[in-house]
């Protein structure tokens, strides 16, 4: 039996430096489940997704020193299926493959 979860966000992320990646860390942990070292899965509404991208920026903000080029963290949003929003990174000009969550 197969069921989809509407409310779905993906985060990853790819930091060099490891006090910015353990900050970004700890914040996924408050909005989502861990499921690859660097990939959080966040079931949630629209505005909780806003306070975790927001809290992410924040982070970013204080630690932009730490990021080098290279350094990613993108959101893939099952609340807008054809948007990937990079936070910090080269922006993806394709469109995001929409995804089910089985």
């Amino acid at each position: 039996m197969s069921r989809t979860m509407n409310n779905i966000t993906i985060v990853c992320y790819d930091i060099t430096s490891d006090k910015l990646r353990r900050r970004i860390d700890k914040c996924m942990k408050d909005f989502g489940i861990r499921i690859q070292f660097s990939v959080f899965l966040c079931r949630s509404e629209a505005d909780v997704i806003k306070r975790c991208r927001a809290k992410l920026l924040r982070i970013l903000k204080q630690f932009s020193h730490e990021s080098v080029p290279g350094d990613s963290i993108i959101v893939f949003s099952r609340l807008s299926p054809n948007s990937v929003e990079c936070l910090l990174g080269t922006k993806i000009e394709h469109d995001a493959p929409p995804f089910l969550v089985v």
